[in-house]
């Protein structure tokens, strides 16, 4: 079973680059979509910061778990050597899941914000117009991921989005809390449930990448 995760590590290594670049990769830009009411002379929109503040502290917090979860990996990787260090098992474990309570805590919060603003009419329309498919191929982009940005997106449904960095932190703290209930029964962690993990996290910042993306080529 230890050899099988092998396979674990060498994909997560996709999954962070850098914590310092969560505010382009997870979402960023995506708050132009929404719409203030005029602030008084030489204030800036206190609901367009809070709309962006939200969305830069909810990927900050996604990243820091991720880069703990890679942690996790690494020593379950490592143990196929040198035996199961539940300890450093737990710390990361409880640390990314910390990190990904809090993200959950800041999307509801940027979800519900967001369902009360109205939308900036001249960003929607450039979403409707978009062409999805050439950016796709030109980017690269997966395909399967993409698809479901471009389903939000492509109706101008950018709350939608949000709605979806909120789902995705549901699902990862899920399995999360079963790896954590066999790591504190030092229990060596489920190959399923690892894989699960992993292409959960992978799935999430590629999602917001791709929303990323699409933002910064409108501007």
């Amino acid at each position: 079973m230890i050899k099988t995760l092998s396979l674990i590590t060498m994909s997560i290594v996709l999954l962070v680059f850098s914590v310092h670049l969560n505010a382009a990769m997870a979402g960023n830009e995506s708050d132009g979509a929404y719409s203030s009411p005029p602030p008084p002379k030489g204030v800036s929109s206190i609901r367009s910061i809070a709309l962006r503040q939200l969305i830069a502290d909810g990927g900050s917090h996604f990243f820091k778990s991720a880069g703990h979860i890679n942690q996790f990996f690494s020593l379950v990787e490592s143990s196929e050597v040198t035996g199961p260090d539940y300890e450093g098992l737990q710390k990361n474990l409880n640390t990314a899941i910390f990190y990904m309570e809090q993200a959950r805590t800041t999307y509801l919060q940027l979800k519900n914000q967001a369902a009360l603003t109205p939308y900036n009419q001249e960003v929607i329309s450039k979403l409707l117009d978009f062409d999805y498919d050439s950016f796709q191929q030109e980017n690269g982009l997966l395909p399967v991921i993409f698809e479901r940005v471009k389903g939000f997106l492509a109706v101008g449904n950018v709350t939608g989005i949000y709605n979806e960095f909120y789902s995705y932190t549901g699902y990862i703290l899920d399995l999360l809390y079963l790896l954590k209930k066999d790591t504190d029964s030092e229990i060596f962690p489920e190959i399923s449930i690892a894989w699960k993990v992993n292409q959960k996290y992978s799935e999430f910042k590629f999602f917001g990448q791709y929303v990323a993306q699409i933002f910064y080529s409108i501007k």
